[in-house]
């Protein structure tokens, strides 16, 4: 299924959403996760939506996400995935141990993990296959592009809810 069905079947009226960022500004396309909060805060300002860019250190943000008590949280993140660059995927919480991450303090499956005992809810994480994380302020054409479709699908969803 693809993400914009997934969220049209899944995000439910009056449903609490936490959407985390992950990423490094300083690394090209790694920084697709916290562009895709940059753009959401512009757009969306309800208090049903909790907007975190949790940069290289998401762990920093599970007390704020804890008390916010979602009941699905996002994580938007570039991931390797084996796919083409600007590819987005849903990855389930069982299968987060083939994707490869490099950026983040706390590997983000053992915060997945925690979260989902911890804060109760559905962690779904969307992976954007990167083209490079080298050190560069720009990301790539591709990415940008499904970053931007991203948010786009997410807005049109929750702003259809309310």
């Amino acid at each position: 299924m693809d993400v914009r069905g997934y969220l049209r079947k899944s995000i439910q009226p009056k449903q609490k959403i936490a959407l985390l960022g992950v990423g490094s500004t300083l690394r090209s396309d790694d920084a697709a996760g916290m562009y895709f909060i940059e753009l959401l805060e512009g757009l969306l300002k309800q208090d049903r939506t909790l907007l975190i860019a949790g940069s290289t250190a998401p762990e920093n943000f599970t007390g704020v996400i804890k008390k916010f008590a979602p009941d699905k949280l996002f994580i938007v993140d570039a991931a390797h995935m084996g796919l083409l660059p600007g590819e987005v995927k849903l990855v389930p919480a069982y299968d987060i141990g083939g994707v490869s991450f490099s950026t983040h303090m706390l590997p983000i499956p053992v915060m997945l993990k925690y979260l989902e005992s911890e804060a109760g809810c559905e962690v779904v994480f969307i992976g954007i296959q990167p083209k490079s994380i080298e050190q560069g302020l720009s990301m790539c054409e591709e990415v940008k592009r499904a970053t931007e479709q991203l948010v786009k699908d997410f807005y049109d969803v929750l702003t259809k809810l309310t």
